[in-house]
């Protein structure tokens, strides 16, 4: 046997960057064309991404666990966030990602950042009106039957997640990836497990701020987990260079920690 089809067939794990994505379901995938399908919900459009096993074209067929993806400031538009979102399908979970911004996403002018003011945006987007987008596509996704519900948030997202674990806020387990503007209250605040993916050289989620969750969270009793990866920097998880070894492995490491965080708490809690 091939030696890469070995790797594949020992370990889910040992396929990130080893074969092409559609050949390993728990690989996440760096390129390619985003499989899944935009519908609109009550007048926000919502990216849904369906397991191979599933058909995209019947919003019935949903698996009993789904994933609410919370993006970051570039939204539905960003192709890393459509790939992300495909590659946790694959993974056998029904994943929606809803458009946050209503069509005003940042956009993406040069690999080191948006082309615009940030401050003048975020007012055009404050936490209320996140909060109810939110709210409308959560009582959406349990409508479909889903009983019980993932959530996975990056950067901008990060912090919508947590907030949403809440109490009968709608997301029982969660994953984030280097956080923007986190609240301490927002952790004390999650009642389910809770993965956290943060960059050695991410300054949004700093060391400081790392530790000051992680510790409110031992002190809680909760199931939690933090990964540190050397080298990442912010928003590894979703954009990477892809000729840097340690930022490639960062954004792959991290997809599996949130597969395996969503296959042991989330499939079988």
């Amino acid at each position: 046997m091939p030696s890469m089809i070995r790797l594949c067939a020992i370990s889910v794990a040992a396929c990130a960057g080893v074969l092409a994505a559609a050949s390993c379901p728990g690989s996440v995938s760096h390129d390619g064309q985003p499989a899944g399908v935009f519908k609109n919900v009550t007048g926000i459009q919502v990216y849904h991404a369906y397991p191979p096993s599933q058909s995209g074209s019947n919003i019935e067929i949903i698996t009993e666990n789904a994933i609410l993806f919370i993006t970051d400031i570039y939204g539905v538009p960003l192709l890393q966030n459509r790939l992300l979102a495909d590659s946790l399908a694959r993974a056998n979970y029904t994943v929606i990602m809803p458009d946050l911004f209503r069509g005003d996403a940042v956009p993406v002018s040069s690999p080191e950042g948006p082309a615009l003011n940030l401050t003048e945006w975020r007012a055009r987007h404050p936490e209320h009106e996140i909060d109810g987008i939110i709210d409308t596509i959560v009582d959406y996704i349990y409508d479909l039957g889903v009983r019980r519900l993932g959530g996975v948030g990056y950067c901008f997202g990060g912090k919508y997640v947590p907030r949403f674990m809440a109490i009968n806020r709608g997301i029982d387990v969660g994953f984030i990836a280097h956080p923007s503007n986190l609240l301490s209250s927002e952790i004390e605040a999650i009642v389910g497990p809770i993965s956290i993916a943060a960059g050695e050289l991410d300054g949004g989620f700093n060391s400081t701020l790392r530790r000051n969750a992680e510790d409110i969270l031992q002190k809680m009793n909760s199931t939690y987990q933090t990964n540190l990866y050397s080298g990442a920097p912010h928003g590894f998880a979703v954009r990477v260079d892809l000729n840097n070894s340690r930022q490639k492995y960062a954004k792959e490491a991290s997809f599996q920690q949130a597969v395996t965080w969503f296959d042991t708490w989330l499939r079988r809690g």
